[in-house]
Formats: structure tokens, sequence, C-alpha cells
């Protein structure tokens, strides 16, 4: 624990130093998180959650943060003082965490669990698990970061004004034929992995990461009213505790929502959408 309160310390402390940052709502972030984790380490997690959400509350965003705040989620899900959603609250804290430190092995095996008892848990409670599609699209953008995409056009731009250099260079050949061919591939690399890196942008811009931390979250139409299962692609009523959603609109006391190739609606008090930096 002590290495993730130095974490959070020194992100504070580069967070006020940088030129022109904007003061921190919170009177001492370090200190909140401090206090926040030493709550979770004697036992005390209704204390330990209230501190950690008034942290993000503030604004303040890092992984150690939600990793701790998933931690006192999880100690509560298991205690007999569990509640409604909790499981649903650690997926979002570690997915936060992933968000924000896509390296963090523990946090990932950790999600993979969390999601495993989720799904155990409807299973003893005589529900089917939720199977939902993944739109197409933002399954394959979604295969690689929006920068991997962008490093691949590169790439392929550079591979195709080497093909044509050398082209331009050498006469009829093996050579001239090879560099036609590299050609060739680098521009098809440049023209799929820019086609993709734009469609990521623009997933990125127009919709955010959420995930239901409810016992469900119901799924409705834009007035409110229960989406029906005729009505849904995935013939789903209901979008399950955990489940990972896209929030693309606010509409009245609604947020609009892609879950798999289902658009609907859903209360957002249902759903926790992910902090970004």
């Amino acid at each position: 624990m002590t290495s993730r309160w130095v974490g959070v310390a020194m992100a504070v402390a580069l967070s006020a130093a940088a030129p022109g940052a904007k003061a921190s709502p919170p009177p001492d972030p370090a200190q909140a998180f401090v206090e926040a984790a030493t709550a979770l380490e004697r036992g005390a997690f209704d204390d330990a959650i209230d501190r950690f959400e008034a942290l993000a509350d503030s604004g303040f965003v890092h992984p150690d943060a939600s990793f701790d705040r998933a931690a006192a989620y999880l100690a509560r899900a298991v205690s007999p003082q569990a509640r409604p959603g909790d499981l649903g609250q650690v997926v979002a804290g570690l997915s936060e965490v992933l968000q924000l430190r896509p390296g963090d092995r523990e946090a990932a095996q950790a999600l993979v669990r969390v999601r495993e008892e989720i799904a155990n848990r409807r299973l003893r409670a005589g529900l089917e698990p939720a199977v939902v599609t993944v739109a197409l699209g933002r399954a394959v953008v979604g295969l690689l970061d929006e920068v991997v995409w962008l490093v691949l056009a590169g790439l392929g731009s550079l591979v195709l004004a080497l093909g044509l250099a050398v082209r331009a260079v050498f006469r009829p050949g093996p050579v001239r034929l090879g560099a036609g061919v590299a050609a060739s591939v680098g521009a098809g690399l440049f023209a799929v992995a820019t086609a993709f890196a734009v469609s990521a942008g623009q997933y990125r811009r127009s919709s955010t990461p959420a995930v239901v931390v409810a016992a469900q979250a119901r799924l409705l139409t834009a007035d409110g009213r229960p989406l029906q299962p005729q009505a849904a692609k995935e013939r789903h009523v209901a979008a399950p505790e955990g489940a990972t959603v896209f929030v693309t609109a606010r509409q009245g006391r609604w947020l609009a929502i892609e879950w798999g190739t289902t658009r609907a609606f859903v209360a957002p008090s249902d759903v926790r959408v992910l902090a970004r930096r």
C-alpha cells in the first residue's frame, strides 16, 4: 500500500508544479488518499469507499486511487455488508486502472476473476449469462490502440515512399519489381491503418466507456419505457452488473448507450462512466 501512497503523492506534486496547472479542488488529495487507504486497511469499508468516492468526485484521477477504490468495494462485496452493485464498482475501478495504465497485469488478472465471480453469481441465481456480440466496427478498431494505428499508418507511408523512390532509380528488373510490391503493400497498410485510426478517434470522441454498477441496468427507450425484447438486437432488456457499455449522449433524464449492437437508454445511477485524464 505504501508504494501506492508514494505514487499518488508524486502525481499530486507534479500536477501542482506544472506551469499553468489548475489548483486541485480538494485541499490535499494526497492526504485524502492516505486517509482512504488507511480506512481500507483497518477494515472500515464504508468509510474507505466514501473517502475514495469523494476523491473521485473532486476530479482527482490516478490509477492507484482507482485500484484501491476497487479493493474497498471488493472487500465490502465479500462481507456481510455487501450491497447490490458492489462487484460492478470493482469492475469499474479495475477498468479505470487499465485505461489509465494499460500494462497493469495485477489489475487485468483481478478484472478477469471478478467478471467470473459475477457470472457465477448469475448462474447460482438462475440467470443466463448475457452473451453480447460486440459491434463489428468497434471490435476491429479496438484490436489496437489509436496511437498504434497511427504508427502503422506512418510505417505504411514510409514503405510506400521508399518503394516509389527505388522504382524511380532502378531499371526494370528484380529490384524494381520488389520495390513495386513493397510500394503496393505500403499503400495498403497506409490506407487501412489510416481508416482505422480515424475510426478510433471518432469512437473516442463520440463515446465514453462505462460499467454497469447496479444489479442490472434496465434498457429503456428514449421516452423511458422498458425496451421490448424484439426491439433489442441482442434480445436483452437489461445489462447485467459489470457489463461494459459506451455512453454516447445524455438525453433528458437518461443516458444513451451502446451495449454490443444494442442501442438504448439507461438511468445514470445504473452506470459509472470511467475516468479519463
